[in-house]
């Protein structure tokens, strides 16, 4: 599941929208932050989905959006020059929060564990956690792995729609937290491998 493996091309096809937001004067760092309230968004819908089912359907267009601007946001600082430390920063911690706000209310959905849930939100962030301390060891950011973060965003698409259509069953979040779990865990594995591999 390392929808990583197809960034470039998707990134390719992202160069005309990447044209008009840089003659539009958008900045990368305003692309970046953009994600953590769409995500905020999201995590709310998956804590009012008990009551309102229908919100799930809004999780597959929300995860979209936030993969979409942390690919926009990349391309936008490489096509317009604006590509500095505060960046990266903003970026990251960013991608932290947005992952934090999407997963965490799972853990509170009826049919979830939620010390399953957020053991495996924990084991992503360490995951990504090693990807960009084996950056700043000297070797290059690692994003890879079975469940990196596109992963857990098509985790969380299939068990909302799996959860809005098959409303009230709660099935779709009991099984979320083990897949999660195993997921992370085994990325969270497989990236301390290969950074200890590539460092010196």
């Amino acid at each position: 599941m390392n929808l990583y493996a197809t960034k470039g091309a998707i990134n390719a096809r992202l160069v005309p929208l990447v044209g008009r937001l840089a003659a539009a004067g958008v900045t990368p760092d305003q692309i970046t932050l953009a994600a953590v309230p769409v995500a905020l968004i999201g995590g709310a819908c998956l804590l009012l989905s008990p009551g309102a089912p229908a919100l799930l359907v809004a999780i597959p267009v929300l995860a979209a959006v936030r993969i979409l601007l942390n690919l926009l946001d990349g391309n936008l600082a490489r096509r317009t020059g604006k590509i500095h430390p505060r960046g990266e920063l903003f970026n990251e911690l960013g991608d932290r929060l947005a992952d934090t706000a999407f997963i965490a209310p799972v853990a509170f959905l009826p049919g979830a564990d939620a010390r399953i849930v957020l053991l495996g939100l924990l084991a992503g962030v360490l995951a990504s956690y090693t990807g960009i301390t084996t950056k700043a060891a000297g070797a290059e950011r690692l994003y890879g792995g079975i469940l990196s973060k596109p992963g857990r965003m098509a985790l969380l698409v299939v068990c909302s729609v799996w959860a809005a259509v098959a409303a009230p069953d709660t099935t779709a979040w009991a099984i979320f937290g083990p897949v999660l779990l195993v997921g992370t865990t085994l990325t969270l594995i497989e990236r301390i491998v290969t950074a200890v591999r590539r460092l010196p």
